[in-house]
């Protein structure tokens, strides 16, 4: 390895990140920074192969990059663990060598690669991946025994990354346009992955290979890996709104003993589809098909390939909330896919405010506002829904981005008073956006756009401050001896407007719009205790003063 060719890439990844803040360190930054040495390609597929070998905690393969080249370049940034070993990296049949970093990998091409031009990376990896103790929020591998004895694994890394197991370009920003896996597994347990299952191959007398295609863009930590003895229950699912040219192929991969419970447990996927259908479009993903596998940790939103793992549970509002969130992810997360981890409020909003949706599509407004009460109780506003880009941030301190952000949605709804409204601005947004990637001004826009408002106040107010909008208020009587509403909103975004209802008569709402200085309302003809803000459709805070 040529010394000078060290030297340079130590000397380029500094210069990037010479002073990183006290509180994310210089890998966060390789990781989460869009480097000149990962922006000068573009990933179009991956093809990886792996072999699982549980009873060594083992897996080694390689992966394939079919990238195109968007600037010339010598030098390109990969991610890799440092927990798993390179074993040789060829582009085309060219031996190229590399330096690594921490958990990233600076590869000297050999050859100017131009740009506009395609180029196949193939990079051969081995080893003991990291395994997760706490999956899925601490992810990596989790290697299990079912209670027959079988093993039993899964793997989810949102949080930490896909580079953890698979050498990739792991930035969320570029996802390639499709992915092929083969999974060798040993025999008799059966690998399960995201797409189509394309064809089965016997390797020797101890492993097979399974071969599963994705014709879709797909997340890096969306792609998964399975290995159990699983049973295969099939189902299809028609749309009830939209054409389809066929149907969509639903298909479980359960334990072998759990297949009959599994069998009645998931007819509420059929329930689910057609309530999701009607909020946000046709299922995205529908030449892959949809797919649940049952996992020995909770759940994931691997595309295609929803990881599954509630033991088969109702909560109280009778629905297995583990099928419905995960499930709903298809729509927000892999479908529309946020640019960085920093905005991931996009992910976890939308499908939060989903199982609120789901209640009401089965149960009712009433039922889905209780639902949505229930989960009121877990917003602390404590720091913003956005996070700080470009360092690959998790570093989420509450459960804002859900429930809170489940609540912004609920109180954008209210503030439109118009559901149909409401329901075909959000089947725009998931047709526009589909399978792409999207930021937080993406969605503010079209938002925007959309129902003729500029809601950029609204968004800016809950996404980048912790605080709630404050809206003081005052009953008392004025100089006329007459009886008045005092209101305003204290402490918010910059042109923040949103109205609000009140009421000032048993069982009537009126709209009332607060600014920053104070608006009156004449409560002389009205029983002041009667005076009430609507706090169950808004999520504010109140402050009565004298």
């Amino acid at each position: 390895m040529r010394l000078s060719f060290v030297v340079i890439l130590i000397y380029t990844s500094l210069s990037l990140f010479a002073q990183p803040s006290k509180e994310f360190t210089r890998h966060d930054y390789l990781h989460g920074k869009l480097t000149p040495l990962r922006s000068c390609y573009d990933v179009k597929h991956y093809e990886v192969h792996v072999k699982i070998e549980p009873d060594k905690l083992y897996i080694s393969g390689y992966n394939q990059l079919l990238f195109l080249a968007t600037s010339d370049f010598k030098r390109m940034q990969i991610d890799l663990f440092s927990e798993m070993h390179i074993d040789s990296i060829l582009l085309g049949s060219l031996k190229l060598e590399y330096v690594r970093d921490s958990n990233t990998v600076f590869i000297d091409t050999r050859v100017k690669v131009s740009r506009n031009k395609l180029g196949k990376l193939r990079i051969y990896f081995s080893g003991k991946p990291r395994e997760a103790k706490r999956p899925p929020w601490d992810g990596g591998f989790v290697w299990q025994q079912d209670t027959a004895g079988n093993a039993w694994v899964g793997m989810a890394c949102e949080g930490i990354g896909a580079s953890m197991w698979l050498p990739c370009k792991d930035h969320w920003s570029d996802e390639p346009d499709s992915a092929d896996m083969y999974l060798t597994v040993p025999k008799p347990l059966t690998g399960v992955s995201n797409g189509r299952l394309v064809t089965t191959q016997d390797i020797d007398e101890q492993f097979h290979r399974f071969h599963w295609k994705v014709s879709n863009p797909i997340n890096l930590y969306g792609i998964s890996i399975n290995v159990g003895k699983y049973a295969l229950i099939q189902d299809e699912f028609i749309p009830r709104i939209h054409n389809a040219s066929k149907p969509l192929s639903l298909n479980y991969y359960v334990l072998e003993y759990n297949e009959q419970k599994a069998r009645k447990h998931f007819q509420q996927v059929q329930v689910m589809m057609g309530c999701f259908e009607r909020y946000f479009g046709l299922y995205p993903f529908w030449n892959d098909g949809y797919k649940l596998v049952e996992t020995p940790y909770w759940g994931m939103e691997h595309q295609s390939c929803v990881a599954y793992g509630n033991n088969y549970q109702f909560n109280r509002y009778d629905f297995d909330f583990i099928l419905i969130h995960e499930s709903a992810h298809e729509w927000f997360a892999n479908s529309l896919t946020a640019a960085d981890p920093a905005e991931m409020w996009i992910h976890e909003s939308f499908t939060t405010y989903a199982e609120a949706l789901f209640v009401e599509c089965t149960q009712g407004k009433e039922v889905s506002l209780h639902y949505l009460k229930d989960q009121k109780r877990n917003i602390e506003n404590k720091h913003p829904m956005v996070g700080k880009p470009d360092v690959f941030y998790h570093n989420w301190k509450d459960n804002d981005i859900y429930y809170k952000g489940a609540w912004m949605l609920h109180t954008l709804r209210q503030m439109l008073d118009n559901d149909t409204l409401f329901v075909h601005t959000m089947n725009d947004f998931v047709k526009t956006f589909e399978r792409k990637i999207i930021t937080t001004s993406d969605v503010i826009r079209f938002w925007s756009k959309r129902t003729g408002r500029n809601l950029r106040p609204f968004f800016t107010h809950y996404l980048y401050r912790p605080d709630l909008p404050e809206l003081e208020y005052q009953l008392k009587t004025n100089s006329e001896g007459n009886l008045v509403a005092r209101y305003r909103w204290t402490n918010t975004a910059k042109n923040f407007d949103m109205p609000i209802r009140v009421t000032m008569t048993k069982d009537r709402w009126d709209w009332v719009t607060p600014l920053r200085n104070w608006q009156l309302i004449d409560l002389n003809f009205f029983n002041p205790n009667e005076f009430q803000i609507d706090t169950n459709h808004f999520l504010i805070k109140l402050k009565q003063t004298k």
